[in-house]
C-alpha cells in the first residue's frame, strides 16, 4: 500500500508551516505505571507497535514542483523508533530521534511518548499508546492479556486506508449548510494582559479529581467534563479581570473533526477548536446558567456542516500561503500572522476523552498531557484509571492565576489534589526546512 509517503501533506501543513524553534508545537503524554518501568520490554513494546503503524514510519522529505515552489512529503524510514532512559525527550526530526517525528521515554515508573504534533493529534497518540501497554503489558505482567473491548490495534492487523488516507485530498462537499454564529467578541490576550508578570519559562501543574467525584458533578448538571473545565478556567480569568474594557475571557476548546468529516479512522492531526466566551451579561449569572450555556455554544459549533466549512477554510489559507515558493518564507508569514491570530482566544483547554487502555489500563495509575502553545495559560485533560488528570501549563511569575481556578472547585465542592509541579517537558525539534534537492 501506499501510506501517503512521497505525497504532497496537505492537513499537516497548518503545523508544518507554523512550528519552530521557538514554537515546537510537540506534545508529550505520561503514563505513570503502578511499577518501575523495565526498558528491555518497554523497546521490545516499542518495536511490536511501530509495525502496527507504517504510515508513522516516516521522515519529512522536500521537493519541489515544475514552478519551483517547495512541498513537504512523508519519506519512508525504517529506522526503529527511539527509546531513550530518563526524562529528558531527544530533538525530534533529526539524529537523535533517526528522523522520526515521535520518541518514547522512560524512567522510574513513567513510560512517556513525543510527537510532533503534524504527525498526528491526541486521537491517533492514544491510539499508539493503546498497542505500546498491551505490547509492554503482555510482556511485563500477563502473556494472555486479551485486547478486550477497546478496539486495540496490534502488528499483524489489516490495516484499513481509512487509517492514512487524508481527507483533505478529497473535494470539498458540495451545498455546506453551517449555521450562523456570533459576531466574535475581543477577548482578553493574558500574553499582554495579565495580572502579573508573564514569564519566559512555562510550568506544568499536574491537578488530579477523582472520575467519581467529576462524573457527580458533570451528570446533576448540564455540562460535561471538557465543558465544565473550560467554564472554571473563564469564572477564574475573569474575577482577576473585572474591568470589562479589556474584553472578555475567551477559551478554545479543542475538538476532534473526524466524526464531521466521516473519517473516524484518520491517523492525521484533526484536532480544530471551539470558542467558548463568558461574555459581560453572563458574569453574573449563577454557574448552573452558565453551564446551559456553554453547553449550548458547544452544540452551535460543533455542528457538522460548521466543523467541515472549518477544515477547508483552514486548508484554504494553508492553500493562500503556498503562492510563497519556499517553505521558509511561508514560514516567516504565517509565525507573523498568527501572532494576531493568538490573540483570539484567552486560553486553551483540550481533553481528547477517556484514555480507555482495555484490560491494561489496571497497569496504569495517572496519564498526564503537556504541550507547547502559544498562550500564556494552557489545559490538557486526561482520564485514566478512574482519575481526571489536569494538566495546567502556565507562563506566569505567581501562582495568581492558578489560585484563581482551584478557588471554583472549591467553590463547586469537587475536591482535588495537586500531584506534581515542573518545567514544562516536551521535546525540541531540529530545523526541517532545508532543501537538500531531489
Amino acid at each position: 500500500m501506499n501510506f501517503n509517503k512521497e505525497k504532497k501533506l496537505l492537513s499537516e501543513r497548518f503545523y508544518l508551516t507554523w512550528a519552530g524553534e521557538q514554537m515546537s508545537w510537540t506534545v508529550r503524554m505520561t503514563m505513570k505505571m503502578r511499577d518501575v518501568v523495565d526498558g528491555d520490554l518497554l523497546r521490545q513494546a516499542v518495536e511490536s507497535t511501530r509495525l502496527r503503524y507504517p504510515y508513522y514510519q516516516v521522515k519529512l522529505g522536500i521537493r519541489k514542483d515544475a514552478e519551483g515552489t517547495e512541498y513537504f512529503v512523508y519519506e519512508d524510514n525504517s529506522e526503529p523508533w527511539v527509546v531513550s532512559e530518563g526524562e529528558k525527550p531527544v530533538r525530534l526530526i533529526g539524529p537523535e530521534s533517526n528522523n522520526h517525528l515521535l520518541a518514547f521515554c522512560c524512567w522510574g515508573d513513567c513510560i512517556a511518548i513525543d510527537f510532533f504534533h503534524c504527525l498526528t493529534d491526541g486521537t491517533g497518540a492514544y491510539n499508539i499508546l493503546r498497542t505500546l501497554l498491551y505490547e509492554y503489558s503482555r510482556r511485563r505482567y500477563d502473556a494472555t492479556l486479551e485486547r478486550g473491548m477497546a478496539n486495540i490495534r496490534v502488528s499483524g492487523d489489516t490495516i484499513s486506508s481509512e487509517e492514512w488516507e487524508d481527507p483533505a485530498a478529497l473535494a470539498k462537499p458540495d451545498q455546506l449548510n453551517p449555521l450562523p454564529l456570533p459576531e466574535r467578541l475581543r477577548c482578553i490576550n493574558l500574553t499582554t494582559q495579565s495580572k502579573v508578570a508573564v514569564s519566559e519559562d512555562v510550568e506544568t501543574v499536574n491537578i488530579l479529581v477523582e472520575e467519581q467525584e467529576m462524573m457527580r458533578y458533570v451528570t446533576s448538571g448540564d455540562t460535561s467534563p471538557a465543558t465544565l473545565i473550560s467554564l472554571l478556567l473563564v469564572r477564574a480569568i475573569a474575577r482577576l479581570h473585572p474591568d470589562l474594557t479589556e474584553g472578555v475571557p475567551m477559551v478554545a476548546l479543542a475538538i476532534n473533526q473526524r466524526p464531521a468529516l466521516g473519517c473516524p479512522q484518520a491517523g492525521q492531526s484533526m484536532a480544530a477548536s471551539l470558542r467558548l466566551t463568558l461574555n459581560d451579561e453572563m458574569r453574573g449569572m449563577d454557574i448552573e446558567t452558565q453551564q446551559t450555556i456553554f453547553r449550548g455554544m458547544v452544540a452551535l459549533q460543533s455542528n457538522e456542516d460548521n466543523v467541515i466549512e472549518n477544515f477547508w477554510q483552514t486548508q484554504h489559507t494553508q492553500d493562500m500561503f503556498e503562492k510563497i515558493p519556499t517553505l521558509e518564507g511561508r514560514h516567516q508569514a504565517m509565525a507573523k500572522a498568527y501572532s494576531v491570530a493568538t490573540s483570539a482566544a484567552t486560553t486553551c483547554v483540550s481533553y481528547v476523552g477517556k484514555a480507555n487502555l482495555g484490560a491494561a489500563e489496571q497497569y496504569v495509575s495517572e496519564m498526564y498531557t503537556e504541550a507547547y502553545t502559544p498562550y500564556a495559560l494552557t489545559i490538557e485533560m486526561s482520564a485514566v484509571g478512574g482519575t481526571f488528570c489536569i494538566s495546567l501549563m502556565q507562563r506566569f511569575a505567581d501562582d495568581t492565576y492558578l489560585e484563581a481556578f482551584l478557588d471554583e472547585f472549591r467553590q463547586i465542592g469537587l475536591p482535588y489534589r495537586i500531584a506534581t509541579r515542573h518545567p514544562l517537558t516536551v521535546a525540541p525539534i531540529a530545523n526541517y526546512r532545508v532543501y537538500r534537492g531531489q
